[in-house]
């Protein structure tokens, strides 16, 4: 439904108004652009139903499947994805509206499934009595492997560098974006969590963004609710969420909660997932990512004794490829390593199998963490700087990029070879 304003000339005149033909246009294009807005308004609803921080995840294959989760001030009577491979849709996937007490309104969750690989979706979120939000797009993984690009941040929150590196990083066209926790900082503040969301909105209406868990997401402060209660439930990830992994190509991304290494049922599926891993001859790379790093040279944070015992002979005894934290806000990198001692020196490009290269990237936006003086032998790479790294993987070789948020300079580089 449109409402049409219409300016008539004629009346004008009579009326005595001063009239000239210059004036025409200027007429004719209000008219328009007050048809165009009215339109828009009645599509997208500006009242408390109108669907925000939109955003992807995959609760399922990548193949062949997408979650997209939203929220509304107010109710709706459902919560509804239109999609399809052109802009006039036509196919629907229904899901489910929860009311949480930690948030303000509802938050929404559809998971549509059925999708075809390697495929471009067109899609829209929102209800269809009280509208939907405008169309975007997404593209599901493809059904063989080939080359593909992802990016990392870590340490995120809100502010000018945390913006500047969702968009800078969202320009590298990625596959999808890992965070590795910490990812708002809201300390039981509900408001912070919303307008994170909509600073992150511009990437994950568009790329699926899948998070590890952080300390900062355990938010104490919040007796009300259970451990990691607006995490979990504003976040769409593959059960039991709290760690999981997913496969992208010849890709296995593993993640787990660092904050709860002691946990028994945790850690035993962690092993397992990775044995699976190097089972599987269809995973060519296995990547880790968590929020605290095990190896660290930043003041007053150095290497975590603990977490180093309780997984460093893991990482060695699957050959794990990359280890990627954060919680350190500054950027740190490892030689390969094996039981803590370099494997392999050098820049590279380094031989996959021969050590595992530990990367720090916690540079994603909170105010940065000085180093020690003295630089240790197991670094290859040091500096606090905000920063967000771009990963390329193919078949051949997994490429390493950290990128400065500044002037997305390169301020380091590393490559693995498959050797295959």
């Amino acid at each position: 439904m449109v409402i049409f304003v219409i300016v008539n000339l004629d009346v004008i005149s009579r009326f005595g108004i001063i009239w000239n033909m210059k004036w025409r246009p200027l007429f004719l294009t209000l008219n328009l652009c007050i048809m165009l807005l009215v339109g828009s308004a009645l599509l997208i609803p500006a009242d408390g139903t109108a669907p925000t921080q939109l955003r992807l995840s995959w609760t399922g294959s990548p193949k062949t499947s997408m979650t997209i989760m939203w929220q509304t001030a107010l109710p709706t009577e459902s919560s509804v994805v239109e999609y399809g491979t052109t802009e006039e849709l036509g196919q629907r996937a229904v899901g489910k509206g929860v009311s949480y007490k930690y948030a303000t309104g509802v938050l929404h969750e559809v998971a549509v499934e059925g999708l075809q690989p390697g495929t471009r979706y067109f899609y829209r979120a929102g209800d269809p009595a009280a509208g939907f939000s405008s169309v975007s797009s997404f593209t599901t993984a493809p059904a063989a492997p080939q080359e593909f690009v992802f990016t990392v941040f870590g340490d995120h929150g809100v502010g000018k560098i945390s913006k500047a590196n969702v968009e800078l990083a969202l320009a590298e066209k990625p596959a999808f974006h890992l965070i590795l926790g910490d990812l708002s900082y809201a300390k039981g503040k509900q408001k912070v969590w919303e307008t994170w969301f909509e600073q992150l909105e511009p990437m994950s209406r568009a790329i699926p963004v899948m998070p590890a868990l952080g300390n900062h997401e355990d938010e104490k402060g919040d007796r009300k609710h259970s451990r990691y209660a607006p995490y979990l439930a504003r976040l769409a990830l593959p059960p039991p969420e709290t760690y999981y992994s997913f496969d992208y190509g010849d890709a296995r991304f593993v993640t787990f909660n660092s904050d709860d290494f002691k946990n028994p049922e945790q850690m035993a599926w962690f092993v397992d997932r990775l044995k699976k891993s190097r089972e599987d001859k269809s995973v060519r790379w296995l990547i880790v990512y968590q929020h605290h790093p095990l190896y660290s040279s930043s003041a007053g944070r150095r290497n975590n004794k603990p977490l180093i015992e309780a997984t460093r002979k893991i990482y060695d005894e699957f050959k794990v490829d990359l280890v990627l934290a954060g919680h350190n806000h500054n950027y740190e990198r490892s030689y390969p390593l094996a039981g803590g001692l370099v494997a392999q020196k050098g820049s590279g490009p380094y031989k996959k199998g021969n050590g595992v290269v530990f990367v720090i990237s916690g540079g994603g936006g909170r105010s940065l963490r000085r180093f020690t003086r003295e630089t240790p032998a197991i670094t290859a790479r040091r500096e606090s700087v905000p920063h967000y790294l771009r990963v390329r993987v193919s078949e051949k070789e997994l490429r390493v990029e950290a990128l400065r948020t500044k002037d997305r300079s390169i301020l380091d580089s590393f490559r693995i070879l498959s050797g295959d």
